[in-house]
């Protein structure tokens, strides 16, 4: 079983916060989401190194991360997007 202690807020480490380049692209994705009314399907290629379930993984958590419901689905290696 967990050992369980409390202590000062002043004694507690600092959270730590997401790298720049994370953030970075987490926001690149936000932008992607945001970018896409209503009625209108989001594409994205992936480009060397990238695979399209990190892609569609990546687009499914930024449209959480918006509270928003994100359909996606891969034809021929590229990542369809669409906000329901």
């Amino acid at each position: 079983m967990a050992e369980f202690t409390v202590i000062k807020e002043s004694e507690a480490p600092r959270p730590s916060r997401q790298s720049g380049r994370l953030a970075s692209r987490m926001r690149e994705y936000e932008k992607y989401v945001e970018g896409v009314q209503s009625g209108k399907v989001g594409k994205l290629t992936p480009s060397r190194g990238e695979t399209p379930r990190g892609i569609a993984l990546r687009i499914s958590r930024a449209g959480k991360r918006l509270k928003k419901n994100i359909n996606t689905w891969v034809v021929d290696d590229i990542v369809y997007f669409q906000i329901s």
